[in-house]
């Protein structure tokens, strides 16, 4: 049996042990950074082989020596989450993919380098007034609006005419607690109609409402093979299916009302280690020849009018827009307003 002292001796043991290997267990050594290595944090469709990542990434290596090392957040409403939880393995210099919603949530938990003097260096703008800000650089952008194939349905006039019986089974919407434009939707027609009324409208909305999906790409892979019908998306899709497809059938909905827009942005956090390098990533993103790449991968419409020259993109005419400043007060009441969206659909 053994006895007492070898008890004290060996907890005595076991105590050193435990504080000289504790930083291990709960710290990952410290990992060197290569200088000539800029990390970037984005959405997994930016990074996809047809995405816009890859040929931006071979040009700014060509162009300035730096590498690009991808760290894939999945989806887009994810980067903020994804960044709060990170490690320093995967601690990145840039982000790119955030939106004028998510850009309101980064503010809240991280400090942001200023953008102004990469702005300096774009041209002629074409972003709607209210979506340049200080501390994150806007690098592509699109209104948003109903999308039908042309000959199924008789489009809408206005926001109203939604809830009419002739749309009875023939919307399809993205749910606001997991996909952006869901929550572009809800908060257009909350700005619209105000409050009170907008919930009143969605109610009488749900008989037209086919799908509620989690995700733009999930309705719009439904709206493709279920017609008539007519989803939530960008006024640049039916352009995806003319250049791509040669299908001129597909249409975007001009309503009366102003539509709502969506911006992606670039933001440079505070705890960057290559800085230099992110910036200049930043301003790479404005220049005319990286702005048609974005263009023509992401199909949304530049923020540099040089990108525009030639091209086939062309901004919708006589349409107007909600200037994203204006969704600032009801971004701030977010969480409250999607629970009173949850009450009225399910």
């Amino acid at each position: 049996m053994l006895n007492k002292s070898f008890y004290i001796y060996f907890s005595a043991l076991v105590g050193v042990l435990f504080l000289l290997f504790f930083p291990y267990l709960f710290f990952s050594e410290k990992v060197e950074r290569d200088p000539g290595t800029v990390r970037v944090m984005t959405y997994s469709s930016f990074i996809q082989k047809w995405g816009a990542g890859p040929e931006i990434a071979k040009r700014f290596e060509e162009e300035t020596g730096l590498k690009i090392q991808w760290i894939n957040a999945g989806n887009a409403g994810l980067l903020i989450e994804r960044l709060k939880f990170k490690k320093e393995t995967d601690q990145p210099d840039i982000i790119i993919g955030l939106d004028q919603f998510s850009i309101h949530e980064a503010r809240k938990f991280f400090t942001w380098m200023s953008m102004k003097e990469n702005y300096s260096k774009m041209g002629s703008s074409l972003l709607p007034r209210g979506a340049q800000f200080s501390d994150f650089l806007a690098y592509d952008w699109g209104p948003l609006t109903f999308v039908y194939k042309e000959g199924e349905i008789e489009p809408p006039e206005s926001l109203q005419d939604l809830a009419s019986k002739k749309y009875d089974n023939k919307l399809l919407l993205q749910d606001p607690r997991m996909s952006s434009p869901g929550l572009q939707f809800l908060l257009w027609v909350l700005a619209d109609m105000g409050q009170e009324k907008g919930f009143e409208f969605l109610e009488k909305l749900k008989p037209s409402i086919r799908v509620m999906s989690p995700s733009w790409s999930s309705s719009y892979n439904i709206f493709k093979l279920q017609q008539p019908t007519m989803v939530f998306s960008y006024f640049t899709s039916p352009l995806y299916h003319q250049l791509e497809e040669n299908d001129d059938s597909y249409k975007a909905v001009s309503f009366k009302n102003p539509h709502p827009i969506q911006v992606e942005y670039a933001g440079v956090p505070d705890f960057c280690v290559n800085c230099e390098g992110a910036h200049q990533l930043a301003r790479f993103l404005l220049r005319p020849e990286i702005q048609k790449i974005l263009m023509k991968k992401n199909y949304m419409f530049p923020v540099g009018k040089e990108a525009l020259d030639g091209e086939s993109f062309r901004l919708p005419e006589n349409v107007q827009y909600y200037k994203p400043i204006e969704n600032l007060t009801l971004i701030k009441k977010k969480r409250q307003l999607v629970n009173i969206w949850k009450k009225v659909f399910y």
